[in-house]
């Protein structure tokens, strides 16, 4: 497997956001509001042409649009040592093919040209990716459905695929003017920069990467809400670089329905807070543009309260 990448990027700020993004990555977010989609879609309505209550609604429904995965923390209980995140009969979970197949191709190092920039393969794994969290009736539907009802994408279901491609896949460079980072990479799969890691808000690339030696918890997590945790935020390292901010990231959610949920986020609140009410229990989501480009996400998580 290739060497991941990242510095410390998890927000822009603690006091803003997430939970610590130091002074010396400000550039890789951005507080522009009015973000795009691109490939024959558009934004047709200001940044607030829909309420906190629609947008939470749309949320509810995607995150109740697939069934959380059968996944066990040993982490909320740390009973043993030394620290594991995931429990030890977890051990041979098996991931969603066409999120995990796109791991190899993407150097977590910044300031180096990642190989999915010029491997046809990887172009491929990400076309399989988006078609399959885009099925029918599915997170992503239930996505482009209200996006298009409220104005906030103007194109039919292929084209907003086509914009999914871009907002999280098109390259571009944190480090060195070299093609080096993409939302995808950053919020899924992680990156380095100045020994410290940045992004990496997924729980399926912490089991892979937990699997492998490559990532270890340094401490106890915070995990919310306290009787049935859906949000966790846990610090470690990585390939033995430090994140101390820690990252947060859904619990035992599909890759559909996190695409979705930091979509819906991007499009209708960039660079804002974006409150979901869940039921149970509310959280924040926080979502910034690529500051060089409104279009592209820069980074994407989810709060804890």
């Amino acid at each position: 497997m290739l060497l991941l990448k990242f510095p410390v990027f998890c927000s822009l700020i603690i006091i803003w956001g997430c939970l610590g993004i130091p002074s010396t990555a400000l550039d890789e977010t951005s507080w522009h509001s009015d973000a795009f989609l691109r490939n024959g879609g558009q934004r047709t309505k200001p940044k607030n042409a829909v309420s906190d209550k629609e947008i939470s609604d749309t949320a509810l429904k995607i995150w109740n649009s697939v069934k959380d995965l059968n996944v066990q923390y040993d982490g909320i209980t740390h009973k043993k040592q030394p620290l594991k995140l995931f429990t030890e009969n977890q051990r041979t979970l098996r991931l969603d093919p066409y999120f995990s197949r796109l791991f190899g191709f993407y150097n977590a190092r910044l300031g180096v040209e990642d190989p999915c920039v010029r491997t046809s393969a990887c172009k491929d794994a990400q076309n399989s990716f988006i078609e399959n969290i885009s099925q029918d009736k599915g997170p992503i539907s239930i996505l482009h459905g209200f996006l298009s009802g409220k104005g906030l994408f103007k194109g039919d279901y292929k084209a907003f695929k086509e914009s999914l491609q871009t907002i999280w896949f098109k390259p571009y460079s944190r480090s060195r003017g070299v093609l080096d980072s993409s939302a995808f990479e950053h919020v899924f799969l992680g990156e380095i920069r100045d020994n410290a890691v940045m992004g990496l808000h997924n729980w399926m690339r912490m089991y892979d990467e937990e699997l492998g030696g490559r990532f270890v918890l340094t401490r106890d997590g915070n995990y919310f809400p306290t009787a049935k945790p859906a949000v966790a935020n846990v610090i470690f390292t990585w390939n033995g670089f430090p994140k101390n901010q820690g990252s947060t990231f859904f619990m035992k959610k599909s890759p559909a329905v996190e695409t979705a949920l930091y979509t819906l986020c991007f499009m209708a609140r960039p660079g804002q807070n974006c409150p979901i009410d869940l039921g149970s229990f509310q959280l924040n989501v926080k979502t910034f543009a690529w500051t060089k480009d409104k279009g592209l996400i820069g980074t994407a998580y989810p709060e804890i309260p």
